[in-house]
């Protein structure tokens, strides 16, 4: 199929870097790059996204969730280019 409309003059791409932990079914705080808010930090568990300040927050260092993740749970925290 063709493209059509205009063609972008550049493409930009979002840089990010990861953190991780493991749920263990209890903990709900985490900690975290310092700097960052909920505006530029993705928390994924099991391969879902949470939603930013629903299911978690993030004060100083610290990202708490609101229901701790699931023993032996993968955690991302992907930390977006400001």
């Amino acid at each position: 199929m063709a493209y059509v409309g205009r063609i972008p003059e550049k493409v930009k791409y979002i840089s990010y870097t990861v953190g991780t932990a493991t749920g263990d079914g209890s903990t709900v705080a985490f900690t975290i790059e310092s700097g960052r808010a909920v505006a530029d930090t993705l928390a994924i568990v099991d391969g879902i996204t949470w939603v930013p300040t629903t299911d978690y927050t993030i004060s100083g260092t610290t990202l708490t969730f609101a229901a701790a993740p699931q023993a032996s749970a993968e955690i991302s925290f992907r930390y977006l280019a400001k």
